[in-house]
């Protein structure tokens, strides 16, 4: 509750603009335009989490790249508006509050942090709008309404699986948990704690990091003197890679585990030899050749592999999209509920993050394990 408590404080706002759109959320004139299939797109496309972003704006252009060639949804073309939430959810309520105004935005795909999806959310669930964000896990954001969908599975189901891969991976009677100080991260260090010492693993050290930290000195000396066995590392890439750096450059090799959030090659490239060791989770890997043909038609066109980010939005927008085509090849028009409650009744959707089926906008999914091994990740498990 506290979690929830924290952004509903920061994005007060929300609800205030959300009661505004409420009356006219069913209203026709919402329906879609003739012309096109018309979706919001929005996620940090500045900013700290920028690179992350950019990810997701590359699958999405993709995939509307190949919808138009193959003859668009229906006969008619998707368009996609792009806006940039910057990570700031007060940012995100803004965009979500112009798509909803918008009525040929049939659709919303995003964000990126759990915060900013819960924040536009709150929008998008009184204009009626479906929501798919690539990359939520916070279990707050599909609470909101019967409007909101995810791709990847819970944070508190994560947790679990953070546990057993320390179990089968490292020495786990004390972990350190080094947690970002956001919504999401919030949530992954204390589910995770609640996990590990229900497994009777002791956490001597339980540690936030700070969105603007750059000085990890005095948290590496706290590890140091707690003689953990492993650290579970729930941070984003860029933060990461300085704490490795410095946990390695003080002589500690204690073993790394941590999220999806660590499977960036930035990571690598940023934090250098001190990545190795590193393992960590992920719904997608360029080395499955059952993604083959996802990985070379994004590495034609963008000259790099895709990489877990890029995986999450393609799933998102081909969610929403096959909501859409389910509807214009059963002859019904494209609304905004009736999207939903096409998205809501696809049948399993075996994507490149794997088989999506929403149990109330929630799917729940097998995960790889990697491990970081020579600069690059390697298949584990």
């Amino acid at each position: 509750m506290t979690h929830r408590m924290n952004w509903l404080a920061r994005t007060g706002l929300a609800m205030a603009v959300a009661a505004t759109l409420m009356q006219g959320a069913s209203t026709p004139a919402l329906a879609q335009s003739q012309e096109n299939v018309t979706f919001g797109f929005f996620a940090p496309l500045t900013g700290r989490f920028g690179a992350n972003g950019e990810r997701f704006k590359e699958a999405v252009e993709l995939f509307v790249e190949q919808t138009n060639e193959s003859g668009g949804i229906g006969g008619k073309p998707l368009v996609v508006l792009t806006e940039d939430d910057r990570g700031e959810p007060m940012q995100a309520t803004a965009i979500a509050q112009k798509f909803s105004e918008n009525k040929d935005v049939v659709a919303a795909i995003g964000s990126f942090t759990s915060g900013n999806s819960i924040a536009a959310g709150e929008i998008f669930a009184a204009a009626g709008v479906p929501q798919v964000s690539p990359s939520s896990s916070h279990p707050d954001y599909t609470k909101i309404s019967k409007y909101q969908f995810r791709i990847p599975n819970t944070q508190d189901t994560m947790s679990l699986i953070y546990v057993k891969t320390l179990e089968e991976n490292a020495p786990h009677e004390r972990v350190a948990i080094i947690y970002f100080q956001d919504d999401w991260g919030i949530f992954v260090g204390n589910a995770t704690k609640k996990a590990l010492e229900a497994d009777g693993s002791e956490v001597p050290v339980f540690e936030a990091m700070l969105p603007d930290a750059r000085d990890f000195r005095p948290l590496v000396t706290k590890l140091r003197q707690a003689n953990v066995d492993a650290i579970l590392l729930a941070s984003h890439y860029g933060p990461s890679a300085t704490f490795l750096q410095q946990l390695r450059q003080a002589g500690l090799e204690t073993p790394v585990i941590g999220p999806e959030t660590l499977y960036n090659p930035e990571l690598i490239t940023l934090a250098g030899d001190a990545a190795n060791g590193v393992i960590t989770t992920t719904y997608f890997f360029p080395g499955d050749p059952s993604k083959a043909k996802f990985v070379e038609e994004y590495s034609a066109k963008f000259g790099r592999e895709p990489d877990l980010w890029a995986a999450y939005a393609y799933d998102a927008i081909s969610i929403a999209a096959a909501g859409a085509k389910a509807l214009a090849d059963a002859g019904q028009p494209i609304t905004r509920e009736a999207l939903r409650d096409a998205i809501d009744n696809l049948p399993p959707f075996d994507g490149v993050t794997g088989v999506t089926e929403f149990v109330d906008g929630t799917p729940a999914k097998d995960l790889t394990i990697l491990k970081i091994q020579n600069g690059a990740y390697t298949l584990l498990k």
